[in-house]
């Protein structure tokens, strides 16, 4: 079975999958070695982790030797945080699309905050790409409209749940939804696996099951937990003036 193939099987099963999100092959290498089953790069851990803000601040090129630094350092699937795709050339697109299978990336999160027409052309393009090209690649469309305050975002995200589904999306990542009857009101709505992201009210594995959720993310909190870490004893080793906090 190739690492696509894994990664594909993982949204079909009965209990969600958690899947945690590196910024570095150090982190990729101990999210594998405490064995999760598939890890995703986190744009906005990427990004900051290198001096960048998040939204495409960080050149492709620079996210893409990240990108190739994580996949050598493990075995488990990868999926890359491509939020617009870099670019809103098409043919670009597809090239960035080729340049991240071609490292060994197995899925994509590709992102409507542009809106759902330009989504459907780099969409649409990617899929048309990928089936002349006869190379397999998992698409999580992600849809912000909860994250925008689009007005009815419920109608609106089943609305597109269905366009991109029709148009060559594997599955439906959600943003910014905390209420589980309309996690459950959308999984119902559509048949493409529903990725939500694990937060304070959305915390429990089992609660976000009963959901109809086959994925669940850690976005930048892992990075964040990690670096406030770093953060804390940085302080303590000073305010003591000693290195014992270290150890």
């Amino acid at each position: 079975m190739t690492t696509y193939e894994t990664f594909y099987q993982l949204h079909h099963l009965d209990k969600p999958f958690i899947l945690a999100n590196a910024w570095n092959a150090k982190s990729a290498e101990i999210i594998e070695q405490n064995g999760y089953a598939a890890l995703g790069t986190s744009s906005g851990a990427i990004a900051n982790s290198l001096g960048y803000d998040d939204g495409e601040k960080i050149p492709f090129d620079e996210l893409l030797a990240i990108v190739k630094r994580i996949i050598a350092k493990v075995k488990i699937p990868v999926s890359v945080d491509f939020e617009r795709g870099y670019t809103d050339n098409l043919q670009i697109l597809t090239d960035n699309v080729d340049k991240l299978i071609e490292a060994g990336v197995v899925g994509i999160n590709l992102e409507d905050a542009q809106g759902e027409d330009i989504y459907l052309k780099k969409l649409t393009a990617i899929r048309n790409h990928l089936v002349k090209t006869n190379q397999h690649l998992f698409i999580n469309a992600r849809t912000d409209g909860f994250l925008q305050k689009l007005d009815s975002p419920l109608a609106l995200t089943i609305q597109r749940a269905g366009q991109y589904k029709t148009a060559g999306a594997d599955g439906l990542f959600i943003t910014a939804v905390s209420d589980p009857s309309v996690i459950t009101e959308i999984a119902n709505a559509t048949s493409l696996p529903i990725n939500v992201v694990g937060t304070p009210k959305l915390s429990s594995i089992d609660a976000l099951a009963a959901c109809g959720v086959k994925r669940i993310s850690m976005a930048v909190f892992l990075y964040k937990a990690a670096y406030s870490k770093l953060d804390i004893l940085s302080k303590q080793v000073m305010a003591a003036q000693s290195f014992d906090p270290l150890f």
